[in-house]
Parts: C-alpha cells; structure tokens; sequence
C-alpha cells in the first residue's frame, strides 16, 4: 500500500484504479485517491504499528490532518460548504468542499481502513 499504484492482484483494489472505465469515478476522484494514499501512508501508515505498539496515537498525527483538513471527510456528506468556507476551509488535497461528494467519503475511508489488510 505503500505506492499509488494499483495492486497487482485481482480485485484488491477498485476497478477503476486499474484503469477500466467507470460512469461513477471522475478525475477528481482518481486525483484524490492518489493524494490520500500518500499522505495517509506518510502521516499513519508508515506508523501505525508504532503508534498500536505504544497505545496512543500522538497529538502531532492529529495536527498534520487537521492542518491539512483530513478530518472534514469524517463529516457526514453533504458537507457543510457555507459553514466551511466562513472557517476558511475551501478544499480537501485539492477536492473543492462544494465538489466533495460520497464517492470521495468511500475513497477517504477506503484508504484509511486499508492500513492494516487482513
């Protein structure tokens, strides 16, 4: 997991990673998977046994996804957009929070539960 490259095996990833076309998954979304792979893998990732290890996960984890707004895809969908932007949060690894769709949740959430694959 730790490459944006898809998984050479069957159906271990999305199909539209491996190229195949989808009528659902934009160029926004293939974008984002990209960015949240990396920064997941580099802000958690690469630590998480660490941080399982010692039983807590450290206040700077929390920080670098707050600073980079990686928490707002926790909200439930549709986002808050006016409510956002009054906080100054206008995009998520690019995604404009006005184009931020369920399609990015699953994403988000895909990347993050992929951590530690059973």
């Amino acid at each position: 997991m730790a490459t944006n490259s898809p998984n050479p095996l069957p159906f271990a990833e999305p199909p539209y990673l491996r190229g195949l076309p989808s009528p659902y998954y934009t160029a926004s979304h293939l974008a984002f998977q990209k960015k949240a792979r990396a920064f997941i893998y580099e802000n958690l990732s690469r630590h998480a046994l660490d941080y399982e290890r010692d039983g807590i996960v450290p206040q700077h984890v929390f920080d670098t996804f707050a600073k980079n707004n990686m928490l707002i895809p926790n909200l439930p969908s549709p986002l808050p957009v006016q409510w956002l932007k009054r906080l100054g949060i206008h995009d998520i690894l690019g995604v404009k929070v006005e184009e931020w769709d369920y399609l990015h949740t699953g994403i988000y959430l895909d990347e993050v539960h992929s951590l530690f694959p059973l």
